[in-house]
């Protein structure tokens, strides 16, 4: 197999080839080599508020079978079962540094999978528990992946968690002023390149939303301006007719879709909950955000549309500038899916897909996940104050066809979005959970 210098060091790649590019033109054959050669970033590491349950100074190696993989932000989580000295099987959950740093390492989400062997370097948890803190790994296909780096650069010193450090008072006499002159970033503004504190996988891709040059761009003026607060209508009395805050009718389901929907009326009639992922908190996500009840606001720039909900706070942006896609291999998929929009006349078209499929309802009873297509076509009426949004539906792996339906959300005034969160431990309190 070949040999892997795995580095957790400061993401920035400082000129030339990196490690894993050397390595790779190389095609070093011999047994597995784990070289550390500096410290991740500790900056965004020791950020995180689990960072002080790994011990930073040991290191460990440990080949196993995925049981599990999530990749999503803020980072990426490896469950894998390990065969201990006693031929048993353990299970070891490790986490993985951002998906930004994991993507700009070459890393993509189809290079794991469940039921692969790999080999992953880690920080142990510091209670000795089966886990840790990835540092880099080996796929199941013998390719190694590195945090990015220059081995002949300086190692970058490791820092401590803040709350672990004794209070030093400043410099006497030090004002706000020199404190931020001593601490001001090389150049400004900051330019993400997906390597930073922060950054998600698909910063520095494009402009951002709302950089202001991309605002400033000369535009076509948008027909209608959605910034205001918006509350579902629920037609209640017409429940059965157009479904309230679901879709009604339901169209043919798959047989994967049928047996979903099956089990969740089978259990309704015992009068038991089945199938609510926001009952554990999961997101709402599309299109369900966009039928609770209660009030949405919305923040409409000639680049971006942003909404936040009532239910608990949950975020939506629909992208107005142009932009491509996000590539699968920076992908986030999640359950708003990633909303593009554009205008046509008095129309606003918006299609959004990059969907997750875990616990992912299109309504009670009806699953979706990654092939799901939403098309959206939203028009404003009533003296501006009435949106009218024209949706197609379409997942062949859960119906047949397109699954078309309108809905209303009328603007309310003297309302505004407050905070609201799920919270688990609330949630389980529940009659029935």
């Amino acid at each position: 197999m070949k040999v892997a210098y795995l580095l957790v060091k400061k993401c920035v790649r400082r000129g030339g080839p990196t490690i894993r590019e050397k390595f790779m033109r190389k095609h070093v054959s011999g047994r597995i080599l784990f070289a550390i050669l500096g410290v991740l970033s500790l900056g965004a590491v020791s950020a995180h508020h689990s960072a002080v349950v790994f011990d930073g100074e040991t290191s460990i190696q440990k080949t196993g079978t995925v049981t599990q993989f999530i990749w999503r932000n803020p980072h990426l989580i490896i469950n894998m079962e390990v065969l201990n000295e006693a031929g048993e099987k353990v299970l070891w959950k490790i986490e993985g540094q951002s998906i930004a740093a994991m993507t700009k390492a070459g890393f993509k989400r189809d290079v794991i999978a469940v039921g692969d062997k790999i080999t992953v370097k880690m920080h142990p948890l510091t209670s000795g528990a089966p886990g840790g803190l990835i540092q880099g790994l080996i796929a199941a296909d013998g390719t190694p992946y590195s945090m990015g780096g220059d081995s002949d650069a300086p190692e970058e010193p490791r820092l401590v968690y803040p709350a672990l450090m004794p209070y030093e008072p400043p410099p006497a006499g030090e004002t706000w002023q020199d404190r931020e002159r001593k601490t001001r970033p090389a150049s400004l503004p900051i330019v993400a390149d997906g390597t930073g504190t922060g950054d998600g996988a698909t910063a520095g891709l494009t402009a951002g939303a709302l950089d202001p040059e991309n605002l400033a761009k000369e535009r076509p003026p948008a027909p209608f301006d959605l910034t205001g607060m918006w509350r579902f209508r629920g037609e209640d009395e017409y429940r059965a007719n157009y479904g309230s805050f679901e879709f009604k009718p339901t169209p043919k389901l798959t047989p994967k879709g049928k047996a979903y929907h099956d089990a969740y009326m089978a259990a309704s009639v015992k009068g038991e909950r089945f199938g609510d992922p926001t009952a554990e908190c999961y997101p709402a996500g599309m299109p369900r955000l966009m039928t609770r009840y209660g009030s949405l606001m919305m923040l409409q720039y000639p680049t971006a549309i942003f909404m936040v909900s009532r239910l608990n706070n949950e975020y939506r942006v629909i992208f107005l500038d142009g932009r491509e896609r996000t590539p699968e291999e920076a992908l986030d998929r999640n359950w708003g899916g990633e909303s593009l929009g554009h205008w046509e006349g008095d129309t606003l078209v918006v299609e959004t897909t990059g969907f997750t499929d875990d616990n992912h309802l299109i309504q009670a009873g009806i699953k979706t996940g990654t092939q799901l297509k939403i098309v959206e076509r939203i028009q404003m009426i009533n003296n501006g104050n009435t949106l009218v949004s024209h949706y197609t539906f379409t997942d062949p792996e859960h119906w047949v066809g397109e699954w078309k339906h309108v809905k209303f959300r009328d603007r309310v005034l003297r309302s505004d979005v407050r905070e609201a969160n799920c919270l688990y431990k609330d949630n389980a309190a529940l009659p029935g959970m």
